[in-house]
């Protein structure tokens, strides 16, 4: 579990990335459920997928040059500055402490990339983008920077329609404040779409894939399941070597754009299994992302079984 508190309107919100799940079935979709089989298996061979297999750079179209105007700290519901997409946000935290969040319009069934580059020399970058609807089903995305000067890049799903915002800080200032900030911590934030390049399933099959940063996606697709109820499980912490991937799985109905079920952790796992007791036809999505803090080792086994 990742916590990130955000001052946010007149409340104080905490983003959290839960042990979460949403069986509720969609209408006319297949009734979820995060349980089912978990049998061994193994992977085929030179199926491993990676960030770069996520998606190619779509850049839709030039980017919007922009420059952060305070106050943008959401200490109330106003101060809240607005990004355009594709963009690129130039800014500062100053003074000690600061904090710049955006408001951003995001689509359901798009993957977005986000790059935060520190210009200033000081900056050790930190950057979240998250969904302020109240009791969303939108997870949140993060990622920390642990190197003062170096860039990181966030990769992630849009699985809902809600009301997005991207947030900048110090990583030294999250979760407490330390006081980092000032006028050599400028930066530039880059968002924008990318072009998805899913891997293609055919059930039964197992897959194996590595994450290539803590901030990647990966992506699968398929079409059908025969007919029969199915199973997609992840195992990471569950492999014969186990890898330091906390992972997320959910599903997505491509052509009606409507999230069916996220899960990030099966029962006694850190690992992630999402399921149907029905079976399916049309196209789905299958989205790969992590939750945890060690690059150590994303490498995970992806199982997509049928059931009798």
């Amino acid at each position: 579990m990742r916590v990130a508190p955000i001052g946010l309107g007149l409340l104080f919100v905490t983003l959290v990335v839960s042990c979460s799940s949403d069986p509720s079935p969609v209408e006319g979709s297949p009734t979820p459920d995060a349980g089912g089989r978990d049998s061994a298996a193994t992977p085929e061979p030179d199926s491993g997928t990676g960030a770069n297999d996520a998606g190619a750079d779509s850049g839709g179209g030039p980017l919007t040059e922009q420059n952060e105007v305070e106050p943008n700290d959401g200490k109330t519901e106003t101060e809240v500055g607005a990004m355009t997409l594709p963009g690129q946000m130039t800014g500062k935290l100053d003074p000690a402490n600061d904090v710049d969040i955006f408001g951003v319009t995001l689509t359901p069934g798009e993957l977005y990339e986000w790059t935060l580059t520190p210009t200033g020399g000081e900056l050790t970058p930190h950057v979240t983008v998250f969904d302020t609807t109240p009791n969303n089903l939108n997870p949140t995305a993060l990622v920390a920077g642990t190197t003062k000067g170096a860039p990181i890049t966030l990769q992630h799903f849009v699985l809902r329609p809600g009301k997005f915002v991207a947030a900048v800080r110090d990583s030294r200032n999250v979760p407490n404040a330390s006081g980092a900030g000032g006028p050599a911590f400028g930066y530039t934030l880059v968002g924008r779409t990318k072009a998805a390049a899913p891997v293609a399933v055919t059930f039964p099959a197992t897959k194996t894939g590595k994450l290539a940063s803590l901030g990647a996606v990966d992506l699968y697709t398929f079409t059908t399941t025969n007919g029969k109820g199915f199973d997609i499980v992840l195992r990471a912490e569950r492999k014969a070597q186990p890898s330091t991937l906390d992972s997320r799985l959910s599903l997505f109905d491509i052509t009606k754009k409507q999230a069916i079920i996220t899960n990030d952790n099966a029962a006694g796992t850190t690992d992630s299994q999402i399921g149907s007791a029905n079976g399916v036809t049309g196209s789905y999505m299958v989205i790969v992302d992590n939750e945890g803090t060690n690059p150590a080792d994303l490498s995970y086994e992806l199982e997509f079984s049928l059931r009798p």
